[in-house]
């Protein structure tokens, strides 16, 4: 059964409600660096595993055309089964991950990663690669981190960077406000196809 949020997210993403909860709140970026390629077994063709700020495991099982992102050390196949939905023929995760902190604490309670979804530029009439990518999504994952719990991360919203101008802003506030209540395994996330929690 899960839970659903009294918060009505267009009413949040118009009047800048949800401004006062990230006040005093900081980031520390990281890139997908200081990875080491493992034996994917049978999550993916490929695997790497890089270390976050405090040396937290993430996972990004990988193919061709496509990418996911778990954070350990708990519950990775339940993370990987978490993504947003996404246009486009393949998949790219990042390049950064946003990891939020509250004042005076030294582990992070958020992080926020963007997924995109992107296709190569061919010719339509020679099917000749033209170079580069068209962007057709372009998400932000708002995720919940769990360090003690049988699942170490979880999603809790996603944001439609291309519609949004503000997203960065909004995804702040959002993690904020939502990460103490969130229950991972039980609440629902949220995202354009659930506006309101009741």
């Amino acid at each position: 059964m899960r839970t659903l949020f009294g918060i009505i997210i267009t009413v949040c993403l118009t009047s800048g409600a949800l401004a006062q909860f990230a006040l005093g709140h900081r980031s520390e970026f990281t890139e997908f660096d200081n990875c080491e390629d493992r034996d994917p077994g049978d999550l993916a063709p490929y695997l790497q595993i890089c270390l976050g700020p405090q040396g937290q495991e993430i996972w990004l099982p990988y193919s061709e055309h496509s990418s996911a992102m778990a954070i350990g050390p708990n519950g990775i196949e339940t993370q990987l089964d978490e993504r947003p939905s996404l246009a486009g023929l393949d998949m790219m995760i990042g390049p950064v991950i946003d990891w939020r902190y509250r004042p005076d604490e030294e582990e992070p309670y958020a992080a926020i990663v963007r997924y995109r979804g992107l296709t190569p530029n061919y010719n339509q009439e020679t099917a000749e690669y033209m170079g580069g990518t068209t962007t057709h999504s372009n998400i932000l994952v708002i995720i919940a981190l769990r360090a003690e719990g049988p699942v170490s991360a979880c999603h809790m919203a996603y944001i439609n960077a291309m519609e949004i101008p503000n997203a960065n802003e909004i995804a702040h506030d959002l993690a904020a406000d939502l990460e103490q209540r969130f229950v991972c395994g039980e609440t629902r996330y949220l995202d354009a196809d659930h506006p309101a929690w009741d």
